[in-house]
């Protein structure tokens, strides 16, 4: 053979040595990395499960968190729509309370010209106890008069009637006495007519002594 040759046979006895040490490196290698990755997968499949896990939990908190957040959307629309209310209220609130203040002021006008009217009606109170006092003296001093003087129209009504029966008795009286004035007078004229024809009689007898009447 020439140089070329036996070097190139030498080169592929040198490459197939380097193959078949390779390779039985490389099976080696290959097996402790197939040890190896089964390992890391097993580790993997743990940690994939965990994290499959972590996944669910994550989602179920991401659904709680949503609804949460939901909630919080709504929450804050109605709370926008209390805040909104609330400072209407708040405004009409404040316009009450500036009508409030001006009422109050007007009441405290109100109340100090009654506290006034109040002290004028109680001296005005006062003064007319006194005078109802004094009245009231008056009119016990002359209810006494009033009891005295009807006690005494009782005595002058008692003494009225008793003179009105003294007058009815008085009256008959006068009655009687007319009666007996009247047949005393007829008595008195029968009397001067008898006495008249007495004289006349005696007259006519021519008597000296004669007859006069009185």
């Amino acid at each position: 053979m020439s140089l070329i040759g036996r070097s190139i046979n030498l080169a592929l006895a040198l490459l197939i040595c380097v193959s078949v040490a390779g390779t039985a490196g490389a099976t080696l290698f290959y097996q402790e990395s197939v040890e190896e990755l089964d390992t890391q997968n097993s580790q993997l499949r743990q940690q994939n499960e965990q994290l499959r896990e972590d996944l669910q939990s994550t989602r179920s908190d991401l659904q709680t968190a949503r609804q949460r957040l939901r909630e919080l959307n709504q929450t804050l629309d109605t709370t926008r729509s209390d805040v909104s209310q609330v400072s209407e209220n708040l405004e009409e609130t404040e316009s009450q309370l500036d009508s409030t203040q001006q009422e109050l002021a007007s009441t405290r006008e109100n109340l100090q010209a009654a506290r006034q009217q109040v002290q004028s009606l109680e001296s005005r109170v006062d003064t007319l106890q006194d005078r109802n006092s004094e009245l009231r003296s008056e009119v016990s001093d002359l209810e006494s008069t009033n009891q005295d003087l009807r006690e005494e129209r009782d005595q002058l009504q008692q003494d009225v009637e008793e003179l009105n029966d003294e007058i009815s008795q008085l009256e008959s009286d006068i009655s009687s006495l007319r009666s007996e004035n009247e047949r005393l007078r007829r008595e008195n004229g029968n009397l001067r007519d008898a006495l008249a024809n007495a004289c006349r009689a005696l007259n006519a007898s021519e008597r000296p002594q004669g007859c006069q009447l009185a």
